[in-house]
């Protein structure tokens, strides 16, 4: 596979975010894309881990590039929802760095954060900084695994 088309895959958890973002509102069909989409995207992920394996990049530049969408949207969440005050918020750069964790299965562990607090239902900004960031551990575990698996493979056919 190119390396371009490669590093162009990297957006499909950004597009897979608006289409679960913009459809959650739709009856049934928001509330079974909102289960099911995040959960191909993660299987996604680890097949794009294994293509990263076998793309000639060495393993830290693989894991950068695979995962520049998912920090640069962390940056952003952060730079726009927490260094900023409330005015100087640009709203369509808050919801965009938001897209790529809206594309993680939340709903599997979104409530880990509420387990520290000494109110059960109370959700802070520190919160959704953690939710944010929940994703970004998610996505890397899956293309590491992949990765060292595919790198592993492809060392082991080039070795007989």
């Amino acid at each position: 596979m190119k390396k371009s088309m490669l590093v162009l895959l990297t957006l499909v958890p950004v597009v897979v975010g608006l289409v679960v973002n913009f459809t959650l509102f739709v009856p049934v069909v928001g509330s079974l894309l909102f289960f099911l989409l995040p959960l191909a995207t993660t299987i996604f992920w680890f097949y794009l881990g294994s293509k990263y394996a076998c793309s000639g990049w060495n393993a830290p530049c693989s894991i950068l590039i695979g995962n520049a969408v998912g920090i640069l949207s962390l940056a952003v969440y952060v730079w726009q929802c927490v260094l900023l005050t409330d005015e100087n918020v640009n709203l369509f750069l808050a919801a965009a760095s938001q897209m790529f964790s809206a594309a993680t299965p939340t709903y599997l562990f979104g409530r880990l954060a509420m387990l520290f607090e000494a109110q059960l239902n109370l959700y802070r900004r520190g919160d959704r900084i953690g939710a944010a960031g929940d994703c970004g551990p998610l996505y890397d575990r899956n293309f590491w695994m992949r990765l060292c698996l595919g790198k592993r493979t492809a060392f082991r056919s080039q070795s007989a």
